[in-house]
């Protein structure tokens, strides 16, 4: 198991793409191909989660939204999320620090993000190389409320 990350925060701007957007990480040197991604968010703030989006696309071009009208209007504080297809749950309201399975939908996202459809599953990356560049694309949907991903992902 290989495990990579990005300890920079992630901004979540009122009612625009988070900065920075997209936020990367860049795989290199590991051989083999891939048999399961998870991904986390780490430190996950925002006054209404229901306006957050989140999308993941691998270095081969899959894309996965993590995160889409999920999590309601109850504040999020702090949170650790992980997505995990063998996560038992979705995404519920409150959101707490947990595993869940990639939540909700997201019908597009701004550009340079790549366009939908978007897969639910994060077993669309398996068979594929790591390595390469993958991007986290969230924005803010909706206006009135921001946050952060203060430890990355």
């Amino acid at each position: 198991m290989t495990t990579n990350g990005n300890g920079a925060a992630i901004t979540i701007i009122d009612y625009a793409v988070a900065s920075p957007y997209p936020s990367t990480i860049n795989v290199s040197g590991v051989s083999g191909t891939i048999s399961k991604v998870t991904a986390s968010l780490l430190g996950f703030s925002h006054t209404y989660p229901w306006d957050i989006d989140v999308l993941l696309v691998g270095p081969d071009g899959h894309k996965v939204a993590l995160m889409g009208a999920a999590g309601g209007g109850l504040n999020a504080d702090n949170v650790n999320i992980t997505f995990d297809d063998d996560a038992v749950e979705s995404i519920g309201e409150p959101i707490v620090s947990g595993t869940y399975k990639p939540t909700g939908s997201i019908a597009s996202m701004p550009s340079p993000a790549p366009s939908a459809p978007f897969d639910s599953e994060l077993a669309v990356f398996n068979g594929s190389s790591p390595n390469g560049a993958w991007s986290l694309y969230l924005v803010d949907a909706a206006s009135g409320d921001s946050g952060s991903v203060s430890g990355g992902w």
